[in-house]
């Protein structure tokens, strides 16, 4: 499961270090089940270390 969520973030261009670690985050602050999509990599702001 892991290897997938980091090959999706690798599709979407996003660092998936720092993806899982706000995501995490999120959750943990109570983010909402009803707006689990906002949480998806797809919809992480563009933060590739390939950028840099």
């Amino acid at each position: 499961m892991l290897a997938s969520l980091v090959a999706t973030c690798k599709m979407s261009d996003v660092n998936s270090v720092s993806y899982i670690a706000e995501t995490l985050r999120a959750i943990l602050d109570g983010h909402p089940a009803s707006r689990i999509e906002n949480l998806m990599p797809w919809h992480f702001r563009k933060t590739s270390s390939r950028a840099a």
